[in-house]
C-alpha cells in the first residue's frame, strides 16, 4: 500500500517529529511511503521519499497530486487540509492531533472531516471519554510517544568539535530560556574545556543569542545549529541533555533525549515534573534561575557515575511511552 503520511506544523505542536518517524516504521514493514508537508518544513535528513508542497495550495491542488502519486492511504498530524484534500481524492485518511488541539486558522468543516476519517488518534493522557463535540466514535486516545534513538560515541558530526556534548533544543525566544542557558555556560565553559555545547532551534532570539557567544568568547565551545537540523543524530552523540524552558514547551523533545537514554537537567516547568524523576531519571531546576542550572550541570559534567546512573533510569521513559503502540494505530488491517 502506497501511504502519503502528512506533517503540518503548528506554533504549539509539529507533527514532524511523529510523522518522520511513524513514515520511517511504516517503509519498513513493506509499505511503500511518502513523507510530503510544506516546503521548507520537511527533514533535509531522512532516506524517504519526500514531497513538497506549496503552503498556499488548494485542497483541490493537493488532491491532483494524490492522485498523481497513486497515493492509497493518507496518514495526516496536524493538517487537515491534507484530510479535505483526501477527500476530495477520494483516498481514505487517518488523522492525529494532539487533545484540546486549536488550529491557527479556523477549519469550519473539522468536525465532518474527522468524521468522514477512517480514524482520528487523539494524543493525550486524560481518562475522561473524548469530547463528542469534536470526536465521533471512530476516535482513539493514545499517550505521546517517544521517539527514541540508540545511544552512541562514535562517527561524531562536524558540530561536535569536543570530546563531551551537551545538547538543547526549543524555540529561540525568552520563553525558551536559552539567555539563562548561556549565562549558565559562560562561567561553565572556563572551567570545562573538553566539553561543547550545541543549541538547536531558531526564533526571534537567535542573533542575540549569537552576539552573546561572541562577546563572552564562547565560540569555541558553542554552537547554534537551524531547527530543521537532524536532532536525532546529535542526541546519538550527546552526553547530557538540558531543557532551559520558562514556559511548558519543548517536552517532546525532553521525553526523545530521556529515552534515548541520556541524563537531563530542565526546568520545573508544568509537565516537565510527570518526565523526570528529579535526583532519578535527571535533574530538576527553577526555571529562569541561572544559579540552580549552572548547580545541576556542572554536578552532572564533572560526574560520570551520576551520568550512566540517570542515563539508565531516563531510558526506561521508552518503554513507558513506547512508540510500537501508536505506529500500531495506523497499521493497515
Amino acid at each position: 500500500m502506497k501511504n502519503m503520511v502528512f506533517v503540518g506544523n503548528h506554533k504549539n505542536f509539529s507533527g514532524l517529529r511523529l510523522g518522520a518517524r511513524l513514515a520511517k516504521v511504516l517503509a519498513e514493514k513493506g509499505n511503500e511511503v511518502v513523507l510530503a508537508g510544506v516546503k521548507g518544513k520537511l527533514p533535509k535528513h531522512t532516506d524517504l521519499k519526500t514531497l513538497e508542497v506549496s503552503a498556499a495550495a488548494k485542497a483541490k491542488t493537493l488532491a491532483e497530486t494524490m492522485k498523481k502519486e497513486n497515493v492509497q492511504r493518507v496518514i495526516s498530524l496536524v493538517s487537515l487540509p491534507a484530510c479535505e484534500a483526501a477527500a476530495l481524492a477520494g483516498v481514505p485518511y487517518i488523522y492525529c492531533e494532539p487533545e484540546n488541539f486549536k488550529e491557527e486558522k479556523t477549519v469550519k468543516n473539522k468536525k465532518a472531516l474527522l468524521k468522514k476519517a477512517q480514524k482520528v488518534v487523539v494524543i493525550g493522557k486524560g481518562e475522561n471519554p473524548l469530547d463528542k463535540k469534536i470526536y465521533s466514535s471512530n476516535a482513539v486516545r493514545t499517550p505521546n510517544p517517544a521517539v527514541w534513538v540508540e545511544h552512541y560515541n562514535y562517527n561524531k558530526p562536524a558540530c561536535f568539535k569536543k570530546e563531551n556534548n551537551i545538547v538543547a533544543a526549543g524555540k529561540l525566544a525568552k520563553s525558551g530560556g536559552f539567555d539563562v542557558l548561556l549565562k549558565t555556560w559562560a562561567r561553565l565553559a572556563p572551567a570545562h574545556t573538553t566539553w561543547h555545547l550545541t543549541i538547536v532551534g531558531d526564533g526571534a532570539s537567535k542573533a542575540a543569542l549569537k552576539k552573546f557567544i561572541e562577546k563572552n568568547h564562547l565560540s569555541g565551545s558553542t554552537e547554534i545549529v537551524p531547527a530543521d537540523s537532524d536532532l536525532y543524530s546529535l542526541l546519538r552523540n550527546a552526553d547530557i541533555y538540558v531543557s532551559p524552558a520558562r514556559e511548558a514547551e519543548g517536552l517532546d523533545e525532553l521525553l526523545d533525549a530521556m529515552a534515548s537514554k541520556l541524563p537531563v537537567v530542565a526546568t520545573d516547568v508544568p509537565g516537565a515534573d510527570e518526565l523526570v524523576a528529579n535526583a532519578l531519571s535527571g535533574l530538576l531546576v527553577n526555571s529562569g534561575e541561572e544559579e540552580p542550572l549552572t548547580v545541576a550541570l556542572d554536578d552532572l559534567m564533572v560526574n560520570w557515575g551520576k551520568r550512566v546512573g540517570m542515563a539508565i533510569e531516563a531510558s526506561r521513559m521508552k518503554e513507558r511511552f513506547p512508540f510500537e503502540i501508536f505506529a500500531a494505530l495506523f497499521e493497515d488491517k
